[in-house]
């Protein structure tokens, strides 16, 4: 995990504090199996406030560039992150709104111990992620296959296709 600071939440919104860094995605470890490549950047701003109705407030916004596992070749997908979360601190279970009347552009949680900035914005990347990244059908990369058959190299499941049966009308 990247190095970040750990926050007071309380003294964090109150004090109307800002934090921003950067990281590589190969420094988030859940990451790791989406990944193509460590190649990239995330960019990251957390930032606190009071709101006119003495609301505590923590903004959570994440970008960068990543390169993802295409799910249909195996191969790199350039993928573009953008992410930004809004979340509303109470200070006891007591305090959360139903859930029908909670506000869909936040989430409301009671105020943590504390907040770690890393975990705060690998879970925040880790939301933005597709559920099955992958190129347009006509974008995969198929290169493989063909140039093996062009030189000539059986593959193993070719014998397969040949015993298929045919569709009966």
């Amino acid at each position: 995990m990247f190095d970040a600071p750990i926050l007071d939440p309380q003294r964090f919104t109150a004090l109307a504090e800002r934090v921003e860094g950067e990281c590589r995605p190969d420094q988030i470890p859940a990451l790791q199996e989406y990944l193509f490549s460590p190649e990239g950047k995330i960019r990251f701003v957390m930032r606190g406030w009071v709101d006119e109705r003495r609301r505590r407030l923590l903004e959570v916004q994440v970008d960068g560039q990543l390169w993802l596992v295409c799910r249909r070749c195996l191969s790199g997908l350039s993928f573009d992150l953008e992410a930004r979360s809004r979340i509303h601190f109470v200070g006891s279970e007591a305090a959360l709104p139903d859930l029908e009347s909670e506000d869909p552009e936040e989430e409301t949680l009671v105020f943590p111990e504390s907040l770690n900035v890393a975990e705060w914005v690998a879970e925040e990347v880790l939301l933005a992620l597709p559920l099955a990244p992958a190129h347009e059908e006509d974008a995969c990369v198929s290169a493989e296959p063909v140039e093996e058959a062009r030189a000539g190299k059986t593959r193993p499941f070719a014998v397969l296709g040949a015993l298929k049966v045919p569709a009966r009308e």
